[in-house]
């Protein structure tokens, strides 16, 4: 059986990477490659993209704790943001430290910001370094796999979609008095959360009665900027903190209303999780987004970093709790066409099959 290692964060962090990680551990791909998982999440202050000493002496072990996973397997799969530069060398050299093991390496790239990131020569010189180990580089939106295509050859990027596991998700009982506006996300500015928090209170002072439900922790970039969004709650918000990803559902199953204002985005996984939910979304026009929601039919796009256009999408919703049900419905029967974990997995599966017969 083909051996295949796992390399990004997990429990205790939250977020995209450590929930994709774990949809791909308990797939199917377990009765056909033997599974392990090297988790390379950290305690302590996060100080994620920065170039402290801190990051330097954490991804020097993990390039070591790589290096000795590594050994016997046939297939190294790491996932990263890949923005900003600290985050690509880090990359480079868990990705180096597996193909020293003469490992198959792919590196698995979820940060939305590496279409903004990657425009200078100097960073694309960078990338093209940093991603040599790695036999396939996968991207999970179509900007992103555009952005890394100038940068590598085609014939190493490839683009698997976002997927989630449908049977964990279900149809909301019923609308709730006041409705209930839900958020899932870092808390920090750069998801959006002032713009939201602004947009509340438009929704408030134009009568529109509803709670908003923020579910998060600190960011990458640290405590600060959850500090910047804490300073800006003036009551109307509640705060649930973060949850097990076992419990995710439920949490999503009492709730109205999905929202997500980040300022950008892959293909985010949470927007995926409401829809399976049967939830309506309004969220930004960033990365993929605007593929997952179809505007007007299973929730609305609006431009990101405009508070005003975002309340009066909300609005839209707030006052047709008949027309947010339907658009729920549609979401979720989107989401089952297209977005299932099966097909994610299944794209997966193709790629280690690859890889394993450029192996033989």
């Amino acid at each position: 059986m083909t051996k295949v290692l796992l390399v990004g964060k997990g429990a205790p962090d939250r977020g995209g990477i450590p929930s994709f990680i774990q949809m791909l551990r308990q797939s199917s791909l377990a009765d056909t490659y033997e599974m392990s998982f090297l988790n390379v999440a950290h305690g302590g202050t996060p100080e994620g993209g920065k170039p402290t000493a801190g990051n330097v002496i954490r991804t020097v072990r993990d390039a070591f704790a790589v290096r000795r996973a590594a050994r016997g397997h046939d297939v190294v799969h790491i996932h990263s943001a890949m923005a900003p530069a600290v985050t690509v060398i880090r990359a480079a050299l868990l990705a180096a430290a597996a193909r020293s093991r003469g490992a198959a390496v792919v590196v698995h790239v979820h940060g939305g910001n590496v279409e903004f990131w990657l425009t200078t020569r100097i960073r694309r010189a960078l990338v093209k370094f940093a991603m040599a180990p790695a036999q396939r580089v996968v991207a999970v939106w179509t900007a992103g796999e555009r952005a890394l295509t100038q940068v590598l050859p085609a014939t190493r990027v490839q683009m698997i979609d976002n997927g989630v596991d449908l049977s964990l998700h279900s149809i909301p009982r019923g609308e709730h008095n006041p409705f209930r506006v839900l958020y899932v996300g870092l808390l920090t500015p750069r998801k959006g959360v002032l713009d939201l928090l602004e947009a509340s209170s438009l929704l408030a002072e134009r009568g529109f009665d509803h709670e908003l439900w923020l579910l998060g922790g600190t960011p990458d970039e640290g405590p600060s900027a959850e500090a910047e969004v804490r300073a800006a709650l003036d009551g109307r918000a509640r705060i649930l903190g973060t949850r097990a990803p076992e419990e995710m559902p439920g949490v999503y199953a009492e709730a109205d209303l999905f929202c997500l204002p980040s300022w950008w985005e892959a293909m985010p996984l949470s927007v995926l999780e409401a829809m399976a939910s049967g939830l309506p979304v309004v969220a930004t026009d960033v990365g993929d987004v605007s593929r997952l929601v179809q505007d007007g039919h299973t929730g609305f796009v609006v431009p990101p970093r405009d508070p005003e256009k975002l309340a009066s999408a909300l609005a839209e919703l707030l006052r047709d709790p008949q027309r947010a049900r339907a658009m729920g419905s549609a979401g979720r029967a989107r989401a089952e066409q297209g977005f299932s974990s099966t097909a994610t997995v299944r794209e997966v599966a193709h790629l280690y099959a690859e890889l394993e017969r450029d192996r033989r």
